[in-house]
């Protein structure tokens, strides 16, 4: 039965908006795109492109591929400096979620122009990312003798270089070459001394050759170059796998740092990856202090308000995150979520449109297919909820989701339930909350599971039809939210 496959799936954290905030929420996939996204790597300020690159940023959110890509062949035209037009698509289609369309127009630029390397780049860093790092061994030896002679743009040169130095590194790291990765970054940090990726990066290498002292004076060198990155004692921190002496660095970090913005937010971050909830909540209000209107903190402290059950408050930060970014899609989640657990009717239809809003922009994240799915699904559309939960599953079967995190785990839970498929319940319930990741709907979980496997006790013991389950998922309001 295929739901066995899925229960046994192994759960695995997927915490989008945590990997975005300590990347600065700079991941393509989550941000929203800008024309100073697709061109800040070739120019600067605005010039005479802008126009047709904001308009070809709205033709593809329409679907007018075609005229998106006339759009940034006249941009590039205009101003021969910024990168080729298949570039800039591929940019879009990779935003967008569309590997396929992405992967086409990297192969298309390599073909028209061989001699610019940043299709060859993107391509190494999408290898490293799916983990095919023979690929990305030779996409990346390639782009690196093309960078070294490219000329057309010294501002992309840079940024080339920079990205070709990072990514062939990491794909040495993730192989657990790790001296070859730390030659590779001393050698850059040669041309580039500043930069605060290559010094974060080396940290992190030093860190895994237990050169502690070593990786400390990298990431301090992180920080100095960039005050966007945290301080050198959470980067410890957030590494450590020994729990006692992470927290010893934390509280270090914020007795040092107390006003500092960065550091507060760091430190939110690792009590929130290791389930301190409560802790995580105090410093992600001291970061809300410091920067009261900034995206970060109110995005932080919203979706830790809503893991703690507390979705006022959530639903209050969440909005103040969502007018500085109204396309970013863990903003765009964390709202639907909060809003459906609230009382009255017009958050449950302000929860539905986000919701749906999500799904149109992102058709193939499976998180948010999975907020659509369970949105429609409390608010009893069943009909929209099965084809959302059908897509899940089909995903699942041809392998385009790898894994379901703790509550896309309840969801199809409840889904399953619905179906009278008790055993396939009970055990996605149990890889739910076998899991250590926070998770909103922990104590739900707990007594949907009790009253299952007593159901399941009952049946096994009588020897009948276990009772029709009720129609309608019971929610953290009603349950009590999980810490």
């Amino acid at each position: 039965m295929f739901y066995n496959r899925i229960a046994g799936m192994r759960l695995r954290r997927i915490l989008t908006f945590l990997t975005t905030l300590m990347a600065g929420l700079s991941s393509q996939a989550q941000a929203e795109v800008t024309v100073e996204s697709l061109t800040s790597n070739a120019v600067s300020g605005m010039g005479a492109y802008y126009q047709d690159v904001y308009d070809a940023i709205r033709n593809f959110g329409d679907q007018d591929y075609g005229g998106a890509l006339s759009r940034l062949e006249k941009a590039k035209k205009t101003v021969p400096r910024l990168a080729p037009p298949e570039v800039m698509m591929a940019q879009l289609y990779f935003d967008a979620n569309l590997p396929a369309g992405a992967i086409a127009m990297l192969e298309k630029a390599i073909k028209r122009v061989p001699e610019d390397p940043e299709a060859y780049i993107m391509l190494a860093e999408r290898a490293v990312s799916e983990g095919r790092f023979v690929e990305a061994d030779l996409l990346f030896a390639k782009s690196g003798s093309i960078v070294e002679v490219f000329g057309d743009n010294p501002k992309r040169k840079q940024n080339l270089q920079h990205r070709s130095s990072i990514g062939w590194a990491s794909a040495d790291e993730s192989r657990g070459l790790l001296k070859e990765a730390r030659a590779k970054l001393e050698s850059f940090l040669k041309i580039e001394p500043q930069s605060a990726d290559a010094h974060d990066h080396l940290g992190k290498v030093l860190f895994a050759m237990e050169e502690q002292k070593g990786a400390y004076a990298e990431f301090r060198a992180s920080a100095d170059a960039d005050k966007t990155k945290p301080s050198a004692e959470i980067s410890m921190a957030l590494l450590m796998k020994d729990q006692v002496n992470a927290e010893k660095w934390v509280k270090a970090a914020v007795a040092k740092g107390a006003q500092d913005l960065r550091t507060q937010i760091g430190a939110a971050q690792f009590f929130l990856k290791t389930n301190q909830l409560d802790e995580a909540k105090a410093r992600a209000e001291e970061a809300v202090k410091l920067d009261p209107e900034g995206m970060e903190p109110n995005l932080l402290r919203g979706l830790i308000a809503r893991l703690l059950g507390e979705y006022k408050v959530a639903e209050t930060h969440l909005s103040k995150a969502h007018l500085l970014f109204p396309a970013n899609t863990v903003v765009v989640n964390g709202l639907a979520l909060a809003l459906l657990e609230l009382p009255d009717d017009e958050s449950h239809q302000r929860a539905l449109r986000f919701a749906e809003l999500n799904a149109r922009q992102y058709p193939n994240n499976p998180e948010t297919m999975a907020t659509f799915a369970w949105v429609n699904f409390r608010l009893n559309h069943r009909i929209e909820a099965e084809r959302a939960f059908a897509s899940m599953l089909n995903a699942a079967r041809t392998g385009s989701v790898k894994y379901f995190n703790a509550e896309m785990g309840y969801y199809l839970a409840n889904y399953a339930k619905e179906r009278g498929q008790t055993a396939d319940a009970i055990k996605m319930l149990k890889d739910s909350l076998n899991s250590n990741e926070p998770f909103a709907y922990r104590k739900p979980a707990q007594a949907l599971l009790a009253k299952l496997s007593k159901l399941e006790k009952s049946k096994s013991a009588k020897g009948d039809a276990a009772p029709a389950a009720p129609k309608n998922a019971e929610s953290p309001t009603k349950a009590g939210a999980a810490k």
